[in-house]
């Protein structure tokens, strides 16, 4: 419970506008099935699912409650020693991080960075850069 009021309080999601260097997808299919298909994914592609966040939980033990979302950070060691190799300060841009968020109106969208923007900013990043961003658009393509 909201322990200012006592009670529920309602929570208004703004417009969906991705500032540059993130991308939206929507996803065809509901919130489950998009879990299932971005899980199933990571499988295949030898990807480590390292965190699973539940914002739908968190805020609502404090009453807010929102639709379903989850926020998942996933990568593989092979890609951190290559990383750590090329450019130690990158490390700060992995693990790799998806955010599923189901929208009022049932729609359910699928967020994440662009990894090859946010790695080129380092030098001797460009191929491992782009070697992820086809990792992440694999992933994506799981959920068609």
């Amino acid at each position: 419970m909201n322990t200012a009021s006592g009670s529920l309080k309602s929570v208004s999601y703004g417009e969906v506008s991705p500032p540059p260097g993130e991308a939206v997808a929507i996803s065809p299919v509901d919130f489950d099935a998009t879990l299932a298909c971005l899980k199933h994914a990571f499988k295949a592609l030898d990807l480590w699912l390292i965190h699973e966040i539940d914002p739908q939980m968190l805020l609502a033990r404090d009453g807010y409650p929102i639709g379903k979302a989850r926020q998942w950070l996933f990568f593989h060691p092979r890609y951190a020693a290559r990383l750590l190799e090329a450019n130690p300060a990158a490390l700060i841009e992995i693990p790799l991080k998806i955010a599923v968020l189901q929208m009022p109106d049932g729609r359910v969208l699928v967020r994440h960075m662009d990894i090859e923007a946010q790695l080129l900013r380092y030098p001797g990043m460009a191929a491992l850069a782009s070697e992820l961003a086809d990792v992440m658009r694999r992933v994506l393509a799981r959920l068609a």
